[in-house]
């Protein structure tokens, strides 16, 4: 037991040290002048009701209280020192003024207890000023601002060279001088200029400085430099003191940064001061953003001129720093133009809720993506965007009704303020949705998040079909069919709006056979509407959810047409209209002119020569064919051999006149004389017997 104790005093000194407390960690003063220093905590309400402190280390391990949110000031630092709470930030400030050389120490500013307390450790040094020389001036300016050195000189000395230099080491670079030479780091900004013969001063004017030229300058007469001197000018640039900020591991941060009208129209960016003093570009006004911040960064100008925000989401741990916001013209870092400094310091303790980073559907199929916001706060907007690039997330839906035209039926926002989360749905995959997302919300900027989506190979799990037409009046039913995987989920119909999808009536129908793999699990889920009416168009949705977890889904998009008399145009009907209109004729059809003309007209005409010609017709055919029989009769009362075809065969004239119906003669004549008339019967004889084929002289073939 003894042994464990140990082991467990020994690990809490180790997660102190992931306390969320932090500020900066090193302050620098010189003697008699003064300090000030805010630290940070997260703002939750314990906390801003506890009692704030800073105190002193000393070499036993303890922490002597300096000043605290109660009232307490050490002796020590009486009257020189105090602590303001600032509660809506969540940050103090303790203020030290008078400092002298022994308040140099380690220090710490924490929340609650001093010995047990959440803390953070700082380091303050207190010096003695910079050692100058005597008649030395001390100029203070900004990068890219101009500053002009007056420079004396000796009326005896007004014919004599003139010059300003820059303090190397034991050398001086020459800036300028009166016979006009310049140095090279200060040509095109450096001017000289004497206002008149009877002046004793000159004057130095250096534009657009930059960081390196911070240092010693000397003013001096003649060819030498170390013996002319007439004067020491201190150049010094006014650095700009961190401003820190506070973000929560998961959360999101915005930086703002204002730089001033004068850069109102010149491209912004944002970089990270590394180890070595660089600085890598992070986010530019030009649409570049690096790796590490890609999709989850963006920038936006403010209706200040020269001011604006950058926002960073899924905020890590890597991404604490110190950060510096600037203008240039061609949107990269440089020492040159206005400058302002961000301390960003991440807490690994977070309340932040985790999600997925990123989400995977295949084409065609659907993602859902869950928000959380803080229910206690007035979100009274929400709404998903699409990130483009650094400037630009373009909104999609949100939670009073805006839906992007180009994805009605698509995505839906259902919120949930009892649980604090929305939902996004987006379904109908393409791979032009692959990108990254923002949740957003008009509340607490840590709710903010974004998440990745990435379509993948494979297919829906949810299959229905695309396109309903229902018609108008009648009943209708579509038919869902899940997977075995969604076995134990919850299945669901739902009417798309621009404000959800409302959840309908469903009933299940057994197994499906949409899926191969898997058939006694999977299921048909169906979606009934009786008496369509046109308030019954548009898109519906199937899905499945476990709890207050959406999953997959899948879009039905129907249409309500006026209803279809259908009796006109069934098959069977269509072919006894076709016997009807064109009939036929025992062993060959009528050939029917494919000429008929085009017109009304020629179809009447047509009418009119039939009806004319028809008749004369037969009247001719009537009479050649009793023509023909008186004839024949004639013939065979004089003879007793008669000709059928190529065969004689005889005959007497009793036998064929009292069994004619034998031979077929009188029943073939009344036939022929029967179609001729094409009063009786649809169909009729296209072609007359071959003689020829007849092979037995006793049987007279018939007519097919």
């Amino acid at each position: 037991m003894a042994f464990f104790l140990a082991c467990l005093l020994a690990v809490l000194p180790v997660v102190s040290m992931k306390s969320p407390i932090f500020g900066p960690k090193e302050v620098i003063g010189v003697q008699g002048g003064s300090v000030s220093i805010q630290c940070f905590y997260p703002p939750t309400s314990v906390n801003r009701h506890a009692r704030k402190y800073f105190c002193l280390q000393n070499l036993r391990g303890f922490c002597d209280t300096i000043v605290s949110s109660n009232g307490f000031v050490s002796e020590r630092f009486s009257g020189r020192t105090n602590l303001i709470n600032f509660p809506g930030n969540g940050s103090f400030l303790i203020q030290i003024s008078q400092l002298k050389k022994e308040d140099t120490g380690l220090y710490k500013c924490g929340v609650g207890i001093s010995s047990r307390g959440l803390s953070f450790d700082l380091t303050l040094e207190v010096g003695l000023g910079p050692n100058l020389p005597d008649n030395t001036e001390v100029i203070t300016t900004e990068v890219g601002e101009t500053v002009s050195i007056n420079c004396p000189f000796q009326e005896q000395n007004a014919q004599d060279r003139k010059f300003l230099c820059k303090k190397a080491g034991e050398s001086c670079a020459l800036v300028i001088d009166s016979q006009n030479k310049v140095g090279l780091d200060y040509e095109e900004r450096a001017t000289f200029e004497i206002g008149g013969t009877s002046s004793i001063v000159f004057v130095v004017t250096i534009s657009h400085i930059k960081r390196q030229d911070v240092g010693l300058y000397i003013c001096g007469i003649g060819e030498d430099s170390a013996n002319g001197i007439q004067k020491n000018v201190d150049l010094k640039l006014l650095e700009p003191e961190a401003e820190l900020v506070y973000a929560e591991q998961r959360g999101s941060v915005t930086l703002n940064c204002a730089l001033g009208s004068t850069v109102s129209s010149v491209p912004k960016y944002l970089c990270r001061i590394r180890a070595n003093k660089t600085c890598d570009l992070v986010i530019n006004s030009l649409g570049f953003t690096n790796d590490d911040t890609h999709g989850r960064i963006l920038f936006t100008p403010t209706t200040k001129p020269g001011s604006f925000s950058i926002t960073i989401l899924q905020v890590r741990k890597e991404d604490a720093g110190l950060y510096h916001c600037g203008a240039q013209q061609n949107g990269q870092p440089s020492e040159e133009g206005p400058i302002r400094a961000l301390q960003l310091f991440v807490s690994e303790e977070t309340t932040v809720p985790s999600s997925p980073l990123v989400v995977k559907g295949p084409p065609g199929g659907s993602v859902s993506v869950t928000c959380h916001y803080d229910p206690k706060k007035d979100n009274t907007l929400k709404y998903w965007c699409k990130w483009k690039d650094s400037n630009h997330c373009t909104k999609l839906v949100d939670n009073l009704g805006k839906v992007d035209e180009s994805y009605e039926g698509r995505v839906a926002l259902l919120d949930q303020p009892e649980n604090g989360i929305f939902t996004v749905i987006l379904n109908q995959l393409t791979p032009q949705d692959a990108g990254y997302y923002w949740c957003l919300s008009s509340g607490e900027h840590n709710r903010k998040s974004s998440v990745k989506i990435d379509i993948i190979d494979g297919q829906s799990h949810l299959i229905a079909p695309k396109t309903v037409t229902a018609q108008l009046g009648q009943s209708l039913n579509i038919s869902c069919h899940f997977a075995c995987k969604f076995n134990s989920y919850e299945k669901y119909w739902c009417k798309w709006s621009n404000r959800g999808c409302e959840t309908l009536p469903s009933q299940e129908e057994g197994n499906s056979q949409a899926f191969v793999d898997c058939t006694l699990n999977s299921r048909i889920v169906s979606l009934s509407l009786n008496s369509v009416t046109r308030a019954d168009e548009g898109w519906y949705w199937c899905g499945v959810k476990q709890g207050q977890n959406y999953g997959q889904t899948v879009a039905v998009n129907v249409a309500v047409e006026e209803e279809v008399f259908r009796n006109a145009v069934q098959p069977t009907e269509v072919v006894l209209n076709e016997v009807a209109v064109q009939p036929k004729v025992r062993g060959k059809k009528i050939e029917v002119p494919t000429d008929l003309g085009s017109n009304e007209e020629q179809s009447g005409g047509s009418s009119v020569l039939v009806s004319t010609l028809v008749p004369v017709a037969l009247v001719l055919i009537v009479g050649a064919v009793a023509l023909g029989v008186i004839k024949a009769r004639r013939r065979w009362r004089f003879s007793d051999r008669i000709s059928v075809g190529s065969y004689r065969t005889d005959l007497s004239m009793s036998e064929l006149e009292h069994n004619p119906t034998k031979f077929g003669a009188i029943d073939n004549l009344d036939t022929s004389v029967q179609e001729s008339t094409l009063g009786g019967e649809n169909e009729c004889i296209t072609q007359a017997e071959n003689p020829e084929e007849i092979q037995e002289p006793k049987q007279v073939k018939r007519g097919r």
